[in-house]
């Protein structure tokens, strides 16, 4: 018997976060009403990942970034 996959809607929140008084673009990946990761803008190729507390690393676009966080998101599930 084999699994069926099924798709999985994720919502991307844009938000405002200060941080050492420098205010930064953060996008918040929600599944439902959970938030399964952030992405902090860094800078203009620059996309910090993150899984709760764990730092997932850079990226240079925001779909990778993305990507990176569900593919993450998806092993610890």
């Amino acid at each position: 018997m084999s699994k069926k996959n099924k798709d999985i809607e994720v919502r991307i929140e844009e938000t405002i976060k200060p941080i050492h008084g420098k205010d930064y673009t953060v996008n918040q990946l929600f599944i439902g009403k959970k938030m399964i990761g952030e992405i902090m803008t860094m800078g203009p190729k620059e996309f910090q990942s993150f899984l709760g507390d764990e730092d997932l690393g850079a990226s240079r676009s925001l779909e990778t970034a993305i990507e990176t966080v569900i593919r993450q998101w998806n092993l610890h599930d």
